[in-house]
Formats: structure tokens, sequence, C-alpha cells
């Protein structure tokens, strides 16, 4: 059974898209928090918000801000797994390498989903925790971040790699 290259690179390029995106949008949505509480806040904005203290104000918002990155991440972890048996799939004829390199890429993100959990409920627990976090929980925290941003970077490799591979295969 021929390998369908075509299929195989529209995959790895749209995962690939789709986790850099994640990566902007993660950013932006905790940026967004001190830009739309900066200098240039909209009346309407800070009459609704004036009730509470300038923290309390900013810990609301930056908690927002994690909820959407939390469902985000929750429905793209399932999206990649996904992803990730339709590419197995999809290269599976390629031979010994691309499939090593895809194989690679799921083993990164069922540990990814299974960090997921831990994330998220440490996340959750510390959204409202006066900062500086408590150096256990911060560290804690930081680990288990640093990890699944490690994993993330790691998959974008890998599926640069498949797609150098796939991409270097002969027509059949």
């Amino acid at each position: 059974m021929p390998v369908s290259r075509g299929a195989a690179l529209l995959v790895a390029g749209a995962w690939l898209g789709m986790l850099v995106a994640s990566w902007i949008a993660a950013t932006a949505s905790f940026r967004a928090v001190d830009r739309v509480l900066g200098p240039e806040i909209r009346p309407e904005l800070s009459s609704r918000l004036a009730p509470l203290a300038a923290d309390d104000r900013r810990v609301a918002l930056r908690h927002l801000a994690s909820e959407i990155n939390r469902w985000m991440f929750a429905r793209f972890g399932l999206a990649q797994i996904v992803l990730a048996f339709c590419l197995v799939i999809t290269v599976w004829p390629a031979g010994r390498a691309t499939r090593g390199l895809v194989l690679a890429v799921l083993v990164v993100v069922l540990i990814q989903a299974s960090l997921a959990p831990a994330i998220e409920s440490l996340g959750r627990s510390i959204d409202f925790v006066p900062r500086p976090l408590p150096p256990d929980v911060g560290r804690r925290f930081g680990y288990l971040h640093g990890a699944f941003v490690l994993l993330d970077l790691s998959k974008a490799a890998l599926l640069l790699g498949a797609g150098y591979v796939l991409a270097g295969l002969p027509l059949k």
C-alpha cells in the first residue's frame, strides 16, 4: 500500500500550525489582561470593575484567561490524540524512519495527556492564591508547566522531522 504523502503532510502541517497557534493564543490571553487593564482601559469596563480593587481586577481577568486556556488545551489535547493516530495510520507503510518519528509524536502526546489533569488541577487551585506562590507550589507548577512546554517543543521538532522525511519520499 503506497504512502499517501499528501495526506500525511497535510495532517502533520495542520497539526504543527495548530500547535503554534495554541502557543500564540495562550500567550495572548494573558497579555490581553494587562492590555485591557492598562492606561487605555475602556471607560465602560473601568466603571464596571470600579467596585473591585486593582489587584482583584487583574486576578479575576487572569482567572478568565486561565479558564479559556484550560478549555482550549483540553480540546486540543483530544484533537492531538486523534491527529497522532491519523498520522500513524497514514504513514505506516512509509518505512521505519517515518514510522519511528510519528510513533514518537504519539508517545509525546500520550505523556502530555497524562500530565494535563495534574496541571489543570494545580492551576485551578492557585488561580486565586496571592503571588508570589508558596515555594513548593510554585516549584511543582513550574516543573509541570516546564515539562509540558518541553514536550510541546519536542512534538514540534518531531512533526518537522516527519514532514521533512515525508517530503523526501519518492512518489508512488
